[in-house]
């Protein structure tokens, strides 16, 4: 059996988290739309976010 042989089971786990990653960015990016046309921004600083003025 060959190392670069991926287990079915990694395979799925890893397509679920580049889904659920793009979601993330899908969904940051729409906000940021929305935020940008009221004049605002999304201002991220662990652990907390904060919407302020652009």
């Amino acid at each position: 059996m060959s190392d670069k042989k991926t287990n079915p089971v990694d395979e799925a786990r890893r397509l679920v988290a580049e889904d659920e990653q793009r979601k993330t960015d899908d969904c940051l990016a729409e906000i940021e739309q929305v935020l940008a046309k009221y004049g605002r921004k999304l201002q991220i600083t662990q652990p907390q976010i904060t919407i302020v003025p652009m």
